[in-house]
Order: C-alpha cells, then sequence, then structure tokens
C-alpha cells in the first residue's frame, strides 16, 4: 500500500510496525483475505491440501462443533477504522470481506469480486460475485462497496484506513454489480488497497444506522464472510458462529471462540488441560514448550528485524560509521541463538517471500546476492570505524519495546560487540507506548525497525522507508537521488518486468548506502491439538478467513 502522507505517523503503519510486538498476532496472520473455494468451484484461490501441517486432513464434510484458540493480546474494539492492530483484522477477516483476496504465494485474487480488469494506468473495474449475502440476510450490491469505501474516506469518521485512498478520484456504482475505482494517478500498488488490508465491506445501511459505535459489544459486526460475530468481550474473548449463507465452500468449524490469554505460562498450562485448542503467533523460545503437547509448525510471516540508522544525524551520517557497525553485528549468531534457528539472516527489508509474480525466485535471489552482504568481522569493523569521524568511538543508546524480548537480547549482544571497537551502546527497555512514539520522533539516530507486512509486493517497505518523499515513515531519513527516481519509476510502471527491475534497483542501490541494517526474517509459530489440522501452512497461511482451513487429522 502507499505511504502515508503528512510528518506524523498514522496510527495504522503504528500498530503494524508494532505487529507482534503488542503481544498480537503477526500480520502474515491477519491481513488480506486468502482467496476461499467457492461451493460452486469457480475463482479458486489458494489449495486445500494439508501443505506443511505435518499431518493429513480430512474433509470439511468432518464437523467440528467448536474450537478456542488462545491469542495472545486483547482488543477494544471490532472495528479496524478505529483500532488497526493486527488482532483486530484477526477477528474481523473472519466476519468480513474485501474486493479482492490474497493466494498463500501472494498473487491477487478474487474476493467479493469475482474478476476485475484495469483498462488503463487509472482506472479499477470490479464485477461483484452474484447471490452474496450479509448475515443479516440482505443482499450485498454495489452500492455497499462505494459505502465502506465512503466510510473509509469521510474525514468525520477519522478512518485509520483513509490514507490508503488519498490517490482516489471517484468510486462509483457502474452497473449492478459493477464497481469503478477511478485514482488521480497510476499507482502499481493500488490492487493491495482493495484486499482486506485496506477494505471490509459492510452494508450501507448497517454503516449508516451505527456511525460511530460498529465494533462495540452493542453493534458487532456485519459482512459477508463465513462467520458471524455473536459476542465480544474487549478483556476476554469473541465468539463467532458458522455463517452457512456463505458463499465459499462450508467451514468445518462451526463455533469458535477466541480467547485473549497474555501469560505465555498460561496459555501453555490451557493447553495441556484441554481448555483451550491452540494458539497463534508463538515466541520461538515459548513455542519449542509447546511441541510436547500439540502440533507446532513454523512459516517465514515476512516480518523483518532491522536497525535503522538516522544518515541525518552524528555519528550515524558516515558510512564508515554505519559499516563499523554492520560488520560488529554477529546476525548468525542471532538467528542461531537467540532465535533458535527459526528465522533468516534479511539481505533487504522486504522478504524474498514477498515478491510473488513479480520477479522469479531465482532472479530476486540472484538480486539480493548483488547487495553488499558486510558479514561479522570484527577486525573490519575496527578499520571501518579507524577511517570515520568518530574514530576514537562514541556513546549511543538503543531502545526496544518490552513486548520484544528477542530484539533486547540481540541489542545486548551488539553492545558486547561493539565495546570491543571502543563503541559504547545503551540498551534500554521501555513500553510499547514509548517505543511506537520514539519511531517517527527523530529523537534516537539508533532504532529497532520492526515490521510486519500485509501485501505480497516489496514496495510496501521500499517506499516509505527508503523513498525521501515519505518523511512520516523514513526514519532513516534517507535520501539518494537514484533510489528516489527507481521508486517512482516502479510506483507508475504498468509493467511488471518495469516494476520489479526499479524495486530491484532501488533496494541494490540503497544496500550499499546501509541506512537499515537488516537482521532477520522472522517465522512465527502455530500450535494446534493435535486432533486437528491448519491447511496451507507458508509465508501467506494466515492471511484472510483462517479458521475455514481448520480441519480435523486423519
Amino acid at each position: 500500500m502507499t505511504s502515508e502522507p503528512g510528518g506524523d505517523f498514522s496510527r495504522r503503519r503504528l500498530l503494524r510496525l508494532a505487529g507482534a510486538g503488542m503481544g498480537v498476532l503477526a500480520a502474515s496472520g491477519v491481513l488480506a483475505a486468502c482467496a476461499p473455494q467457492p461451493a460452486d468451484g469457480s475463482a479458486k484461490g489458494g489449495g486445500t491440501g494439508a501443505k506443511g501441517s505435518g499431518a493429513e486432513a480430512q474433509g470439511a464434510d468432518v464437523p467440528i462443533d467448536q474450537l478456542t484458540i488462545a491469542l495472545p493480546s486483547s482488543i477494544s474494539t471490532l472495528d479496524v477504522g478505529r483500532e488497526s492492530g493486527v488482532l483486530n483484522y484477526m477477528v474481523a477477516v473472519l466476519a468480513q470481506e474485501s474486493l479482492l483476496s490474497v493466494a498463500p504465494s501472494g498473487e491477487l485474487k478474487p474476493g467479493l469480486a469475482a474478476s476485475w480488469k484495469q483498462p488503463d494506468a487509472r482506472t479499477y473495474v470490479y464485477t461483484l460475485r452474484r447471490g452474496v449475502t450479509f448475515t443479516d440476510g440482505t443482499p450485498f450490491t454495489a452500492d455497499d462497496v462505494v459505502a465502506s469505501i465512503e466510510a473509509i474516506r469521510d474525514p468525520k469518521n477519522g478512518s485509520a484506513l483513509s490514507y490508503a485512498y488519498a490517490g482516489v478520484q471517484s468510486v462509483k456504482s457502474t452497473g449492478d454489480h459493477e464497481v469503478t475505482i477511478r485514482l488521480k494517478a497510476p499507482d502499481a500498488m493500488f490492487a493491495w488497497t482493495t484486499t482486506a488490508g485496506g477494505l471490509l465491506i459492510s452494508s450501507r445501511a448497517f454503516l449508516t444506522r451505527n456511525r460511530g459505535k460498529i465494533g462495540t459489544a452493542a453493534t458487532l459486526l456485519l459482512g459477508t464472510g463465513p462467520y458471524k460475530v455473536t459476542e465480544f468481550a474487549a478483556d476476554d474473548h469473541v465468539l463467532l458462529e458458522r455463517n452457512d449463507a456463505w458463499w465459499g465452500e462450508k467451514p468445518a468449524v462451526q463455533k469458535l471462540k477466541l480467547s485473549f490469554v497474555p501469560d505465555a505460562g498460561t496459555r501453555l498450562v490451557a493447553m495441556k488441560s484441554g481448555a483451550v485448542d491452540g494458539a497463534l503467533n508463538l515466541a520461538s523460545d515459548e513455542a519449542r514448550g509447546w511441541e510436547s503437547a500439540a502440533r507446532v509448525t513454523y512459516t517465514g510471516d515476512r516480518s523483518v528485524v532491522s536497525l535503522a540508522f538516522d544518515t541525518a544525524k552524528a555519528p550515524f551520517d558516515d558510512l564508515h560509521v554505519r559499516r563499523a557497525v554492520a560488520h560488529a553485528t554477529d546476525r548468525e549468531g542471532m538467528v542461531k541463538g537467540i532465535l533458535h534457528g527459526k528465522a533468516e539472516i534479511a539481505a533487504a527489508l522486504p522478504s524474498r517471500d514477498m515478491w510473488g509474480d513479480l520477479m522469479p525466485a531465482d532472479e530476486v535471489r540472484s538480486g539480493y546476492d548483488a547487495i553488499p552482504a558486510l558479514p561479522f568481522d570484527m577486525e573490519a569493523a575496527r578499520k571501518e570505524l579507524a577511517k570515520s569521524s568518530a574514530k576514537d568511538g562514541f556513546t549511543a543508546e538503543l531502545h526496544y519495546p518490552n513486548s520484544g524480548p528477542q530484539l533486547g537480547k540481540a541489542a545486548l549482544a551488539l553492545a558486547a560487540s561493539l565495546k570491543k571497537i571502543g563503541i559504547t551502546l545503551n540498551v534500554k527497555e521501555i513500553t510499547l507506548e514509548q517505543w511506537v512514539a520514539e519511531l517517527g520522533s527523530g529523537k534516537q539516530p539508533l532504532q529497532f525497525l520492526w515490521y510486519f507486512p500485509v501485501t505480497g509486493d516489496p514496495a510496501e517497505l521500499a517506499d516509505p522507508y527508503l523513498h525521501a518523499a515519505a518523511t512520516a515513515t523514513n526514519i532513516a531519513h534517507y535520501d539518494n537521488g537514484a533510489v528516489n527516481t527507481a521508486l517512482d519509476t516502479a510506483k507508475s510502471a504498468t509493467d511488471r518486468d518495469v516494476r520489479g527491475r526499479e524495486l530491484m534497483k532501488a533496494l541494490q542501490t540503497a544496500g550499499a548506502d546501509l541506512p537499515y541494517l537488516p537482521l532477520w526474517w522472522a517465522q512465527t509459530a502455530t500450535a494446534l491439538a493435535k486432533d486437528f489440522v491448519l491447511l496451507e501452512q507458508g509465508p501467506f497461511a494466515f492471511i484472510g478467513p483462517w479458521a475455514t482451513r481448520i480441519r480435523k487429522a486423519a
């Protein structure tokens, strides 16, 4: 999605940045609905085999009366426009849908739009599914799509998603089952805006009747999805029931309870006692303790942890200083020792899994191989520092959120290495709220970037963090004309090969300048009782109505 305008971080991007750091699910687990299989077999998206689950699964016709899943934090509202944390999306995408979805491979697929086309660079035309109804029995129409987008764009509603539609010129119903969106200028990433990351559809009547009250315990949500929210207690749980009128394949799980259990030990005790049937987004240390009691699977979630250097402030305005820190960072040791091998050393901000069909995997790999690696080498670190304007060393601070202990361990390991070359790094744990506030403040010249993508497009990270014009999110204050030009060309390009080539050029050029030092691309752990299987494990496995892919184990 496009980066937000203005000088401050939007609440949506801050929450996405914090991701699992808030004790909620990684964005890989919630955003952009994965295309379900329609009952008529048309427009299929994703598979139904138990790929990567470690077990065979029975079919959806084998019912699961009730399932209870532990989630590691609570939410205050079901409305993602008011609270856009990833856990809010975790619930919302089970009840609401969008025009397009995202396949497990990262490709755009049909959603409530059975098909779509782009007659020119600024126009998107969506042909809607017929026969779809909301869970209150009212028919889904083109006017409901228009109303849902209008509600996001209306400044009086204060939606956290409004930034995504800043480039929209008009949204119109151009037929009984057709919606046309016209942009002010070409934007190659706009199609992602009409996935669940930027649009969850409700009816015009519901939106009008409940303006300012949507997502509360009294009003809940209205959507067309596979489940209907029946109860919401902000500090305890959400209850959902299967929507038997859903247009997709009927889910096996008939009733679903999402329990908010913040304490890791309590979650595991609940699992062993049978009080819950599983948990999502377990930390690597925690997940290991679940392996005897549950079926635990690990998948790359496309999230990235990186150091961000403020290139506009001394001493990090000096490339030699940045290179010295990079050589003193034992990224392999962090992945093996801190994350127990459940991560991959990152070569750039966007993971290789984010390229989808934009560029072949072998070309992505070779493109990333061309980015300077700067391996762990203390002698090289000393030499780089000796060439710098801070050759006698310096003192810096690195803060991490209290909900990200793995970041704290990485910071302490880095501090121990830097001390050997004369750099003092003071590591400090702060609250999540303090950490979020610092990200856009410019007060800390060395920071952690911890980000969970919501699309299968590398521009989601490249545009906001590398383009000089992205003052709201470019926390490195990085400005390189060649990078800016490449990103601008990619944004307006209509040719996929051109987009891929220009985005890779931007990443390679920026990689040499080192405004960020990517540390690792993480994995997320999912645990289910051994009676159950979650289908389609992979980097996009949790995207969309994830509960529809739970089956009884064979």
